[in-house]
């Protein structure tokens, strides 16, 4: 049995290790700053944008849409999104019922192009216009 400690203390030193060292990656990967839109409000909810690239760039960009309504997350909504008056409508995808609407579409001009937001509600509906350009800006704390 003796000679099973020092094998037992060189696992636990090698085990204590390992976590320390996953701690110290995990404490390095800090959330980034993610810009998000000022709200907009409609019949009671609440409304951001946040863009995946964190900043907007020519092309293909993720828009997630993050309705609360009264405090709690909207998962009623149909939400559709296109860039501008002139797109075509796309809608957005449910991520779980937690308020939050993906989808990733083509931007052409992000210091220009304004992100269309459709909204419908279970007898309403809206349009909300939010410019792109709020991804320039940092986040607020």
């Amino acid at each position: 049995m003796s000679s099973l400690l020092p094998l037992r203390s060189r696992f636990a030193h090698l085990f204590y290790s390992a976590v320390a060292l996953v701690v110290l990656f995990l404490a390095g990967c800090e959330s980034e700053n993610v810009p998000t839109s000022p709200a907009q409000k409609w019949n009671g909810y609440s409304v951001v944008i946040e863009s995946r690239p964190p900043n907007v760039t020519v092309g293909m960009n993720e828009f997630l849409i993050i309705a609360n309504h009264e405090k709690r997350p909207a998962h009623d909504l149909v939400v559709s999104l296109r860039i501008g008056e002139e797109g075509r409508w796309t809608q957005a995808m449910q991520d779980g019922h937690v308020g939050v609407y993906r989808r990733a579409i083509i931007v052409g001009n992000p210091s220009t192009d304004v992100l269309s937001v459709h909204l419908r509600g279970s007898n309403d509906e809206t349009v909300l216009r939010f410019p792109l350009q709020y991804a320039s800006a940092p986040a607020k704390e």
